[in-house]
């Protein structure tokens, strides 16, 4: 390497200039997907099937929140959970996986959490926006029955004094 480039290496680090990485909840999803496929297969690979939304989120959330990717895999997961529980009580094999993944209900359960997950923080803000307006109105309208009673006491300086 020569000495420009590793000046403006260590320049780019002191301006706290950051390399495009790939999210470290996304590899972290990967190497539990892993662990898990060791361990338990049929559990990991009924979670890499069922977590494929999730995994979408965690890759495209670019926010500095990363609600979005929040809700999509806590909600994925729940919609998982009945799937889970029918493979660990039915038991732990590739046959049962099957059975389960073939049942209608068990990917779409899984998806459509994930689909509530992802609207839920954009239909949030807006009903906070709604609540927070309704709030700021009332507010209004008390502050302008307040003014005119404090006309009808004080008579019209009120208004000149409040410009």
């Amino acid at each position: 390497m020569t000495r420009d480039a590793a000046a403006g290496m260590a320049k780019g680090r002191a301006r706290g200039a950051r390399s495009p990485r790939t999210p470290l909840g996304f590899w972290g999803l990967g190497v539990a997907t892993g662990a898990v496929l060791g361990i338990a297969l049929p559990t990991g690979l009924l979670l890499a099937v069922g977590l494929i939304p999730a995994a979408t989120a965690l890759a495209l959330d670019r926010s500095p929140t990363r609600a979005t990717a929040r809700t999509v895999t806590a909600l994925n997961l729940a919609g998982l959970l009945p799937a889970l529980r029918a493979l660990w009580l039915e038991g732990h094999t590739l046959m049962t996986l099957a059975a389960v993944l073939a049942r209608v209900e068990t990917l779409p359960l899984a998806y459509a959490a994930a689909l509530i997950g992802f609207l839920l923080p954009q239909v949030l803000s807006w009903a906070v926006l709604a609540v927070l307006e309704a709030r700021a109105y009332g507010t209004t309208q008390a502050l302008e029955q307040r003014r005119a009673a404090l006309r009808e006491i004080w008579g019209p300086e009120v208004d000149r004094a409040s410009g």
